[in-house]
């Protein structure tokens, strides 16, 4: 069996030309007859359509005599009587299958019985009948996620078939359909696919399979509507399943057949767990034939609008003739929907154009034949004229000489074709009686907001459910990107942001090292979480500022209580006050910002000195830098031999600097470094600082969390003595950049440093007279940091924590440092692995060390290869650190995702490409 079946062109064009003398194709477009390639002299089309009236006859006019030689072929002859009357005026022969037939087929809900007869598995249902209905929820199974409704009447345009998420989506459409029964099936989540193939008076030929592409929020006004097609190949779809559509379609033909059903069908498909589901039979011409047919033509197969006539002429069809699919031959189609009720202004006409960036030419002089697009071309057929449309209404077909989408169940459309879409789509306008220009400058109207939002949720889910779908380490060079990026400021916009998403989609946010998956074992990866991702656009929307009382008093009070619910989750004492920032950096300058103010009476200080190890973050140096102190003023101590703080070496530091005359005002300690999880002795440097009147900082921006496990109470008695503390919940706490937070033993003193009062210098301008609660009883949290105008991040945290419960992030935290003792475990036991430092709030440090090193073996070299083919090799993100002066190899283990799979694969990596580097020695 070939990829395509059908009969021999030669054989097929013979026959045709010896049985009729003319055959007319009766639709409003022409593509089908127009893909009949070559097109015979006795092929011709009539723009006749159920949707159209007829022209009306000059008067007077008798129907012509029959002649059995002129045959026309519709497009969907079952709707309506035009075709029937047109043929009937001009005394053609309309070659249209049984009505009876075709509407059983036809129907959503007898279809069911066909598939039962073809042994065609669907996904499962239920019908709820017409009348003596039950509640919505007697007929809602808890165990599908999702359903689809459908009426039984197959209407072409979608609005038959609804998804629906629960009782309450069931519920409206009982109410929509209240008279009819509705089919009830569990969504079926994976590929949808389109098989052509002919009903024949002996036999079923089945021709090409089609990716379907459906409810494109760019083309069409509901869920269900046919959105277009591109052709596939075996090797295009998993293994197996193309031979499965094949022989579903050649099954449901012969009950057809067997029936009395003659000519061209489609049969839809959709994909769940490996196998193919039926869904709906079309019983009659689909857009998708033209595609089909450039296919035939191209394997040497008489199109399929040749084999339906035949169907009908001949008692039994030639012999079969099995081709491959040509090379490279992935024609695509989309179906333009007005999207709402609309007045379409200046239709572009039908024909075959060319673009070349945002300009359109054409419509060309060469024919309007799919088979024959150069790569920059593309096939308009206008189906609509000027005047008004109803939403759903079938616009235009757009065809193209490459796929339009990726094969995926929720196909997103391509850059390029959103861009032939912008430049080619039709002037229309929303037709609701309001007579006044558009919306406002910036601002968009409700549908398309809704169509976008709609696809940008999309894209998210489409991200946050694919976590291993694309190699974790992804580093494009710069030139690759500004070719792709780099482009003139737009002066004029477009119409399609749909498309403007899945082009920066696709082009930028995809353009990089992919942190939340689970083989990402360097930096502290950020694995994210989908009601924070949701939180932040609700903030963008609402313009959230927790800034001022007046301006964001809601805002406000959500900051501060996810603050008291951090506090209480780190097992803080109920005095501890602070904000939200943008991260761990700014947390540090903040908190360092006011140990300056505190400590050294907000003057500079040429004697001061800052107090840290060589294991802090850079930012405490940044920090340091900001605030005005040279970079001797930073006292950084070498490590404990466990890369500590060493406290003993800090205690005779800050009395030699006392007695040099110098002033020690702060200390910085470490819960857990970033090199290798490493936790300062916190009780221990908290009475120093306690004894010396310093002030204590602790940067917990990665460590902190495990405070909220019960592996890290000990912490929370010297977290609760630190003047001040860092918290990075998009570290450990799992959210999206950007949250940082500032949790200070004293709060009161951060407006003493960040205040307005303190800083401004138009009395009037922020301090306007407004009518509130008292003052005493509003908080400004722009008189807490340095910034005025700030974002709402804490909403993220707090509908995360809303959604999920402190108890599942506990539960993940735990997880990713079991994850790391596993490691460690495994790199112990390993003859040719040596554990470096052990694990540490998640972090882990080792290195490669074959059993027979030579003295010439170079270790360091070895880890820094090691890592690059890790990352080279696509499925794991690895670095290297230094500890003590040696490169090793470094994981962390935070992310919630990642299994022991995932780290012994990882680990057998390191090992592999171990062996090579010493083979290559």
């Amino acid at each position: 069996m070939g990829d395509v079946e059908g009969i021999d062109a030669r054989t097929g064009l013979r026959l045709l030309g010896g049985l009729v003398d003319e055959v007319v194709w009766l639709d409003h477009c022409p593509a089908v007859s127009a893909s009949f390639q070559p097109t015979p002299a006795w092929l011709r089309h009539e723009p006749v359509s159920a949707w159209q009236p007829l022209p009306e006859p000059p008067p007077g006019r008798q129907p012509c005599p029959p002649d059995p030689r002129r045959v026309c072929v519709s497009f969907a002859p079952e709707h309506g009587d035009n075709a029937r009357t047109w043929a009937r005026t001009h005394g053609y022969r309309l070659l249209a299958p049984d009505a009876e037939v075709t509407a059983w087929a036809a129907d959503k809900i007898s279809a069911t019985r066909l598939f039962a007869e073809a042994g065609v598995p669907v996904p499962p249902f239920l019908v709820i009948p017409a009348t003596g209905r039950e509640p919505a929820e007697a007929y809602w199974s808890g165990r599908w996620q999702r359903a689809v409704a459908q009426r039984a009447e197959n209407n072409l345009i979608g609005r038959g078939t609804v998804l629906v998420d629960g009782p309450p989506g069931l519920r409206a459409c009982l109410d929509a359909w209240p008279d009819e029964p509705v089919k009830l099936s569990r969504f079926a989540p994976g590929i949808s696919l389109t098989v052509t193939a002919c009903a024949g008076p002996d036999r079923t030929v089945v021709s090409a399979v089609s990716h379907q592409l459906v409810g494109m929020p760019e083309l069409a006004a509901s869920w269900g509507a046919h959105c277009g097609n591109q052709l596939v190949g075996p090797d295009d779809l998993p293994e197996g399943l193309y031979g499965q559509a094949r022989a579903a379609a050649y099954h449901v033909g012969e009950v057809l057949r067997v029936r009395g059903f003659r000519g061209v069908f489609g049969l839809d498909l959709v994909e769940e767990g490996g196998r193919l589901r039926a869904v709906e039979v079309n019983p009659r011409f689909q857009t998708v034939v033209s595609l089909v047919q450039a296919a035939e033509g191209a394997a040497g197969l008489l199109p399929s609008l040749g084999l339906h006539v035949l169907s009908f002429l001949l008692p039994a069809l030639p012999a079969p003739a099995a081709r491959p699919l040509p090379a490279g031959l992935r024609h695509s189609q989309l179906v333009v929907h007005a999207r709402t009720d609309a007045v379409v202004r200046r239709p572009r006409p039908t024909g075959r154009y060319r673009r070349d960036g945002r300009t359109v030419t054409g419509p060309l002089h060469e024919p309007p034949v799919v088979s024959r697009l150069a790569d920059d071309e593309a096939l308009w057929w206008a189906v609509t004229r000027s005047g008004p449309v109803t939403a759903g209404q079938e616009l235009a077909l757009v065809q193209f000489p490459r796929p339009v989408a990726g094969l995926r169940p929720r196909p997103q459309l391509r850059p390029d074709a959103s861009a032939w879409l912008a430049a080619l789509a039709p002037d229309a306008e929303k037709d609701d009686g309001n007579t006044e220009a558009g919306p406002p400058p910036l601002r968009l109207d409700e549908r398309r907001m809704r169509e976008a939002g709609r696809h940008a949720v999309e894209l998210v889910i489409d991200r946050m459910t694919t976590p291993g779908s694309r190699p974790p380490c992804h580093v494009p060079s710069p030139g690759a990107l500004r070719v792709s990026l780099d482009e003139p400021l737009p002066e004029h916009g477009t119409r399609d942001l749909p498309g403007l998403l899945d082009h920066i989609t696709e082009r930028a946010l995809a353009e990089a090292t992919r942190l939340d998956h689970p083989r990402c074992f360097a930096f502290v990866p950020s694995t994210g979480n989908f009601p924070a991702v949701l939180a932040d656009a609700l903030a963008s929307a609402y313009l959230s500022v927790p800034g001022a009382w007046l301006v964001g008093a809601g805002p406000t009070q959500i900051e501060l209580t996810t603050l008291r619910w951090l506090k209480t989750f780190l097992g803080l004492p109920d005095g501890h006050g602070g904000l939200f920032v943008s991260g761990g950096s700014v947390a540090n300058l903040t908190c360092l910002a006011v140990a300056r103010d505190h400590q050294l009476d907000s003057r500079p200080q040429p004697h001061a000195r800052l107090y840290c190890s060589s294991q802090a973050h850079p930012s405490v140096a940044q920090a340091a830098h900001l605030l005005g102190l040279a970079r001797e003023q930073l006292t950084v101590l070498p490590p404990d031999d466990d890369l500590r703080l060493d406290a003993d070496v800090l205690a005779e530091r800050v009395g030699r600097d006392r007695r040099a005359g110098l002033r020690p005002f702060a200390v910085v300690a470490t819960l857990g470094t970033t090199g290798t999880g490493a936790i300062d002795p916190l009780d221990r440097v908290a009475d120093l600082c306690q004894e010396e009147g310093l002030w204590l900082h602790v940067d917990g921006a990665h460590g902190a969390a495990v405070a909220g496990t019960s592996r890290g109470h000990h912490l929370r008695n010297a977290l609760g003595r630190a003047d001040s503390l860092t918290v990075d919940p998009h570290k450990w706490l799992f959210q999206p950049y950007e949250i940082g937070c500032v949790l200070l033993r004293r709060p009161e003193l951060l407006p003493e440093t960040f205040g307005v009062t303190r800083h401004v210098l138009d009395q009037g301008y922020l301090r306007p007279a407004h009518p509130a609660a008292p003052a005493c009883e509003e908080v400004n949290l722009s008189d807490y940091g340095p910034q005025q105008s700030r974002g709402l991040r804490a909403l993220k945290l707090w509908l995360s924590l809303k959604t999920f419960g402190a108890g599942a992030f506990r539960q993940a935290i735990e997880q990713g440092v079991d994850l790391a003792e596993y490691a460690a475990g495994v790199i112990e036991a390993h003859p040719e692995l040596e554990l470096v430092t052990p694990p540490s709030l998640a972090i882990l440090t080792f290195r490669y060390r074959p059993r027979d090193a030579s003295a010439t073996w170079d270790a360091d070299a070895a880890q820094a290869h090691i890592s690059r083919r890790v990352c080279a090799d696509g499925g794991a993100v690895l670095l290297t650190t230094t500890v003590r002066g040696a490169t090793v190899l470094r994981m962390c283990t935070i992310n919630p995702t990642s299994t022991r799979a995932d780290a012994a694969y990882v680990l057998d990596l390191v090992t592999r490409y171990g062996r090579d580097a010493w083979h290559d020695v």
